[in-house]
């Protein structure tokens, strides 16, 4: 897959992110954004692997979230257009409802930076509902009926802003949890990385372990 939209300004995304009074108002936002999802001890230390010991700057992660989008649509071309609907793959989601799930996450983590770093309000996405279960139950379902394209095509481009955002954020944010009232254990730009990087792995077993099956049984 590739992207399909344009990327938002370079510009005007990094006069957006520089605004650090604004993100320390909205701290406990943006710990809750970068909290999304579980780090694994696995993932913990496969980030660590990747940052080699130095302070991570955006566009290294960039570059890095860049070399596992291209593993993961690898995989997807394995699965192929046909197959996306096909359920069961994981519980009883398809692939598609997969990506789907995934960019709703990436696009909470674009959409709250946004909010906050601006000097808006944060408003915590999916708050209405009962708690992650429910979440990812009615991510999936919203999912169900819409084109397969459709839901490839929202994934390119949430990567995308994902992308520009982790660009133009200040070194200094992506590595000091202080600043975002997080634990001192885990940087922020790790917690980020999770709702991608970690997230597509989380997934690809259940994956790889059906195409596996279904090369079996063909």
């Amino acid at each position: 897959m590739t992207a399909r939209s344009e990327r938002p300004d370079a510009a005007q995304t990094a006069a957006t992110l520089s605004r650090r009074d604004a993100l320390k108002a909205g701290a406990v936002g943006m710990a809750w954004l970068v909290g999304l999802g579980h780090l694994t001890p696995s993932i913990i230390r496969e980030l660590e692997g990747l940052a080699q010991g130095r302070p991570m700057t955006g566009t290294r992660l960039a570059g890095i979230l860049r070399a596992e989008r291209i593993r993961w649509n690898t995989l997807l071309a394995q699965v192929g257009m046909v197959r996306m609907e096909t359920p069961n793959v994981e519980g009883t989601w398809s692939v598609k409802e997969i990506v789907a799930h995934l960019t709703w996450y990436e696009r909470a983590v674009v959409e709250g930076a946004r909010q906050v770093m601006s000097g808006g309000r944060f408003m915590r996405p999916g708050q209405e509902d009962g708690g992650m279960d429910e979440r990812n139950a009615r991510i999936a379902a919203e999912s169900h009926a819409r084109p397969v394209g459709d839901v490839l095509a929202e994934a390119d481009a949430t990567f995308g802003h994902l992308l520009a955002m982790i660009e133009a954020c200040p070194n200094d944010l992506l590595n000091d949890p202080n600043l975002l009232g997080l634990p001192d254990d885990i940087p922020p730009w790790m917690r980020v990385a999770n709702n991608s990087y970690g997230h597509y792995r989380e997934h690809e077993a259940a994956i790889r372990a059906w195409l596996a099956e279904t090369a079996r049984s063909a």
